[in-house]
C-alpha cells in the first residue's frame, strides 16, 4: 500500500517533469542561480561547451528518505555542492569529498525519529532548508508530515535554530520553497496547529476555517516570527503545496494555489498570481491564472524577469470550458496577461531569462520564444526521446552560452542563441539499465553540472546511497 502511495505522490512528475531548482534571490550572485526554481532565471555560469566527462563520484553512506530525495535536494553554491535528504551534506566539489553532514534527530520522543532536510537554499553565511518529521496517524498506513524552517551554518552545518511547526501532516510541504529576500524568510504555510485539517480520504483532506494558511515571514538571524502575509479568496483556501514564491527586487511574485472548494477527486481549485511589495507590505496587483487547477497538488512552473512573469499551470474542464495547457505571461508591473501559448506536450518546465524562454512546445519540438512577445526565435527537433508511458519530456536548464535540455536518459547542449546542437550523451545509460523509468536531477556549475541519482521507481528498488557526481568539459581536473 505503501508504495502504491509513493507511485501517486510522485505520478505528477511524470506529466510535469518538475525539475524543483531552488528558489533564490537575485543577491545570491555567488551561487549557480540568479533566480527562481521552476521557470528558473539563467544560472550565473558558462556551460559545457564540449562534451563533459564525470571526473568524480560522492556514493558514501546515507540512510535516504524515499519521500523526499529529489530535484529539490540538490543545490551548489561556489565551489561546495549541498544534498538534501534524510540529512544535509556539503560536497567540495574540487575533490568530491564530503566537508560535513548534519543529521537532525526528532526531539519528540514519541514520534518517529526519521528526519529529512529539504530544499536547502544558500543565503550569505547561512543555509535555510525544510525540516520534515514523519508521522503515522491512526488509522492510516502511510506517512505524514510535520514540517519547520531549519537555518544552518554554512561553513560548518551546525544547525543554529529551527522553528515551530508550520506545515499540516495532510498538506504535503514538497513544493514550498523558502525565499530569501533582505535577511527575512518566506515560506507559504500552515498555522502551528498540527490537527488543524481533518483526513476525509487517504489522499484527500478537509480544510478547517480557522486555520491560517499565509506567508510566513522569519528573521533569518533570530528565528524570531516578524509577521504573516494573509490574502483573501473566495471559493477555497491557501494550499501551502500549490503555493509557491519568487522574488525580484524588494517584490515577492507568488502564485497562490486554493483548495478544492467543490471536492472533485483528482482536480485543484482556482491559482492566482499576486505581486507584493516588502517595503510597503500591500498587494501590487492580482490576477487570476485559472479558476481549476488540472492536478490537485496543483503544480505549476513559474518565473519572472524584470519585464514579466510567466506561468505553466494546465486548467481542468469546467461547466464553463474546457481543459488548457497554456504558458501565460503576464506584464510585471501591472499583471496584465501579454500572451498564452498553448503547449501540446506532456512537459510543463520552462526556463525564463531576460530576453529568452525555453519550453517544450509539442513532443519533440524545443522552443525558444521572446517572453514579451510572444514570438518564437528559434525550435530546436528533438530525435533523442526516452519514453515513459510514450510521453516525451524535456526540463531546460538555461547557462550564460548553453541551453541543457534533458530527457529521461539523455541530455542535450545546445547553443543558447540558435539552439543548433553541440552534444548529446547518456550519463546513466547503463545504472537505469533493464527499468522501465529511472531519473537523475542536474545543477549547472561553471563548464558543467553537478548529478544527483537518488532513485529508481515504478520496477526497481530505491538508489541507495544517493549518487552525487561533477561533471567537467574543463581539461584541468578540478
Amino acid at each position: 500500500m505503501k508504495k502504491i502511495f509513493i507511485f501517486l505522490l510522485l505520478l505528477p512528475l511524470l506529466f510535469t517533469a518538475c525539475t524543483l531548482r531552488k528558489a533564490i534571490d537575485n543577491k545570491i550572485i555567488s551561487c549557480t542561480s540568479t533566480g527562481t526554481s521552476m521557470g528558473s532565471m539563467l544560472w550565473n555560469v558558462n556551460g559545457a561547451d564540449t562534451k563533459p566527462s564525470s571526473v568524480w563520484t560522492y556514493n558514501e553512506k546515507s540512510v535516504f528518505d524515499e519521500y523526499y530525495y529529489g530535484p529539490q535536494d540538490l543545490i551548489t553554491c561556489g565551489d561546495v555542492v549541498y544534498v538534501g535528504g534524510d540529512r544535509l551534506t556539503a560536497i567540495d566539489i574540487k575533490t568530491g569529498k564530503s566537508l560535513w553532514e548534519t543529521q537532525i534527530k526528532n526531539l519528540q520522543p514519541d514520534e518517529d525519529e526519521i528526519t529529512s532536510v529539504i530544499n536547502p537554499v544558500v543565503y550569505g553565511d547561512k543555509i535555510v532548508a525544510i525540516g520534515v518529521r514523519k508521522v503515522v496517524e491512526k488509522g492510516f498506513d502511510v506517512y505524514f508530515e510535520r514540517c519547520n524552517i531549519c537555518v544552518f551554518d554554512k561553513l560548518t552545518g551546525k544547525l543554529l535554530w529551527k522553528s515551530v511547526d508550520i506545515g499540516s501532516k495532510n498538506d504535503l510541504f514538497i513544493w514550498g520553497y523558502p525565499v530569501v529576500l533582505n535577511n527575512k524568510i518566506y515560506v507559504p504555510a500552515l498555522n502551528g496547529e498540527y490537527r488543524a485539517s481533518r483526513p476525509v480520504s487517504r489522499y484527500r483532506v478537509e480544510a478547517n476555517e480557522k486555520e491560517e494558511r499565509d506567508i510566513w515571514v522569519w528573521d533569518l538571524n533570530t528565528g524570531k516570527v516578524l509577521k504573516k502575509i494573509f490574502f483573501s479568496f473566495k471559493g477555497g483556501f491557501l494550499s501551502p503545496s500549490a503555493t509557491q514564491i519568487r522574488s525580484y527586487g524588494t517584490n515577492l511574485y507568488i502564485t497562490v494555489g486554493l483548495t478544492d472548494g467543490e471536492g472533485k477527486s483528482g482536480e485543484g481549485g482556482s491559482l492566482y498570481l499576486i505581486a507584493y511589495d516588502t517595503i510597503r507590505s500591500r498587494i501590487l496587483w492580482q490576477t487570476l491564472v485559472t479558476d481549476r487547477m488540472a492536478m490537485a497538488g496543483g503544480i505549476n512552473s513559474f518565473g519572472v524577469n524584470s519585464k514579466v512573469v510567466a506561468v505553466f499551470q494546465p486548467t481542468a474542464p469546467t461547466n464553463n470550458h474546457g481543459s488548457s495547457n497554456d504558458v501565460k505571461v503576464f506584464d510585471r508591473e501591472t499583471g496584465k496577461l501579454l500572451w498564452s501559448k498553448d503547449i501540446t506536450s506532456a512537459a510543463q518546465d520552462f526556463s525564463l531569462t531576460e530576453d529568452k524562454l525555453f519550453v517544450q512546445l509539442t513532443s519533440n519540438n524545443f522552443v525558444c520564444i521572446d517572453p514579451v512577445t510572444g514570438k518564437e526565435i528559434w525550435t530546436y527537433k528533438c530525435d533523442k526521446i526516452e519514453r515513459l508511458i510514450d510521453v516525451p519530456i524535456f526540463v531546460p536548464y538555461a547557462t550564460k552560452n548553453v541551453l541543457y535540455i534533458k530527457n529521461g536518459l539523455f541530455i542535450v547542449a545546445l547553443d543558447l542563441e540558435n539552439g543548433k546542437e553541440i552534444w548529446h550523451f547518456k550519463p546513466f545509460a547503463n545504472l537505469f539499465k533493464g527499468r522501465t523509468y529511472g531519473d537523475w536531477y542536474m545543477m549547472p556549475v561553471d563548464k558543467g553540472f553537478v548529478t544527483l541519482v537518488a532513485y529508481s521507481w515504478i520496477d526497481g528498488p530505491m538508489v541507495s546511497p544517493p549518487i552525487v557526481q561533477f561533471w567537467s568539459s574543463s581539461n584541468e581536473k578540478k
